[in-house]
C-alpha cells in the first residue's frame, strides 16, 4: 500500500514537472519568444567522427538530448539529387540526408512535448523542395508561422497550440502556403561570423536590420585556412567569465537580449550555464499591442545624448506617470505630474542600450514602448 502511494505521488511530481516548464526551464515559461535565450550550434550537422574538419562533436539527435535548442544547417541538393548538409562547396568531408536529420528533430518533438525548437537554414535549394522534406518527414503540423510585425507569442503559448519548431532562411523565397519558411533577416540581426581569432569578436551588427527583435551573437571562431572549427578556440572562448561577459557586454551595447547563443563544440566550455544565467537576469518587458500607438511618443529613437518624451492625445497628466526601466526591469527614472509642470521630458544620463519606458494612468500601465541610447 505504502508502495503504491509513493508510485502515485511520483507520478503526481512528474506530472507537475513535465506540464510546468518549457525548454527545461519553469521561470521562461510566460516569456515570448523573442525574450528568451537558445544555445545555438553553428554547422549543427558537421559533426565528429562522421564528418572530416568538423565544428561540432555530437550528431543532432545527442544535441537535442543535450540541451541545444536550436541549429544552424547549411542544405544542398546535388548529392544524387537528395537534400542534404555538408559544409563548403564539395560534400567530400561527409554528408547527410536532410531528411534524415529532419526525422531525429521529428522523434524528439513527439516525444518532449514542453520543447521548442529552432532551425535557421543556409539554404541552397528552393523553399518547394525544402517544403517537401518537411511533409515527408511528418514536420509540417508542429510548424509555427509568426505574423511579421506582430508580437512573438510565450513559449507556453506555442506549446499549448503545438506549434514548437521554427524555421528560418537565408533565403527570401516562401510561396504561398509556406509562411513558417521565414525569411531569417526579416526577423534576426547578427554579428559578424567571419572570426578568425577572439580577437576579432565585436558587437557589431552584419547582416539583418537592428530593429529585429531576434539577436544572433555568432561566437566561434573559424580557421580562415580551412573555413572549419577549432575545438582549443572554442575551449576558451565557451568559457566564462569570458563568454558571459561577451554576452553581456553586447546586450548592453546594442540593447538586444542575445537569443541565438551560436557556437562551435558546445559540450566544452560554459555554455549552458552562460545560457542560464542571461535567461534568469533578463526581464521581457512586452509591448503592449491593445492601446493606440499615439499614447506617447519617444522621439528620436535610437538617441546619442537625450531624447524628448511627449505625452499625446492630451491624456489627463494629473493621473500619468513615465517610468523608464533597464534591460532588466529596475526601474532607473520616474516622471510625475511635478515633472510636466518644467517643460519637456528628457531621457538621458540613463546609460547605454535598451530601455523600456512605461506611461501608467492610475497605477496601471497604459503602453509600455523601446527606447535605445547609442
Amino acid at each position: 500500500m505504502i508502495r503504491l502511494l509513493l508510485s502515485a505521488f511520483a507520478m503526481q511530481i512528474f506530472s507537475f514537472t513535465a506540464f510546468s516548464q518549457c525548454n527545461g526551464d519553469p521561470d521562461i515559461c510566460d516569456k515570448r519568444y523573442d525574450h528568451v535565450v537558445y544555445v545555438t550550434t553553428h554547422n549543427a550537422y558537421n559533426y565528429s567522427p562522421s564528418f572530416q574538419l568538423p565544428n561540432q562533436s555530437f550528431s543532432v539527435a545527442q544535441q537535442m538530448q543535450d540541451g541545444v535548442r536550436a541549429f544552424m544547417l547549411d542544405v544542398h541538393n546535388d548529392v544524387f539529387g537528395t537534400p542534404s548538409l555538408y559544409h563548403g562547396i564539395t560534400p567530400v568531408l561527409g554528408s547527410e540526408p536532410l531528411e534524415d536529420v529532419l526525422s531525429d528533430i521529428k522523434q524528439f518533438i513527439d516525444q518532449n512535448p514542453n520543447e521548442i525548437l529552432t532551425i535557421i537554414f543556409e539554404a541552397y535549394i528552393n523553399a518547394s523542395e525544402m517544403d517537401a522534406v518537411f511533409t515527408s518527414t511528418g514536420l509540417k503540423p508542429y510548424l509555427f508561422t509568426q505574423t511579421f510585425g506582430q508580437p512573438w507569442p510565450t513559449l507556453q503559448e506555442m506549446i499549448n497550440n503545438n506549434e514548437r519548431l521554427v524555421v528560418f532562411s537565408d533565403i527570401d523565397d516562401a510561396g504561398a502556403g509556406q509562411e513558417w519558411y521565414h525569411y531569417v533577416w526579416d526577423y534576426c540581426v547578427e554579428t559578424h561570423y567571419s572570426n578568425s581569432s577572439r580577437a576579432d569578436f565585436s558587437c557589431n551588427f552584419n547582416r539583418g536590420d537592428s530593429i529585429n527583435s531576434l539577436f544572433i551573437l555568432n561566437h566561434f571562431v573559424t580557421n580562415q585556412t580551412l573555413g572549419t572549427g577549432e575545438l582549443d578556440s572554442s575551449v576558451l572562448a565557451n568559457s566564462n567569465p569570458y563568454f558571459l561577459n561577451r554576452a553581456n557586454q553586447c546586450m548592453q551595447e546594442k540593447g538586444k537580449l542575445p537569443n541565438f547563443l551560436t557556437v562551435d563544440f558546445y559540450d566544452v566550455g560554459n555554455v549552458f550555464e552562460t545560457k542560464d544565467e542571461l535567461n534568469e537576469n533578463y526581464i521581457g518587458i512586452p509591448q503592449n499591442s491593445v492601446h493606440p500607438k499615439d499614447v506617447f511618443s519617444v522621439f528620436p529613437n535610437p538617441f546619442d545624448d537625450y531624447a524628448e518624451i511627449n505625452i499625446l492625445n492630451n491624456r489627463s497628466l494629473n493621473q500619468t506617470m513615465i517610468r523608464v526601466l533597464d534591460i532588466k526591469g529596475r526601474v532607473l527614472k520616474v516622471f510625475t505630474p511635478d515633472h510636466y509642470k518644467d517643460g519637456t521630458l528628457l531621457l538621458k544620463d540613463l546609460g547605454k542600450g535598451m530601455l523600456f519606458v512605461q506611461l501608467l494612468e492610475n497605477g496601471k500601465v497604459v503602453k509600455t514602448t523601446k527606447a535605445i541610447m547609442n
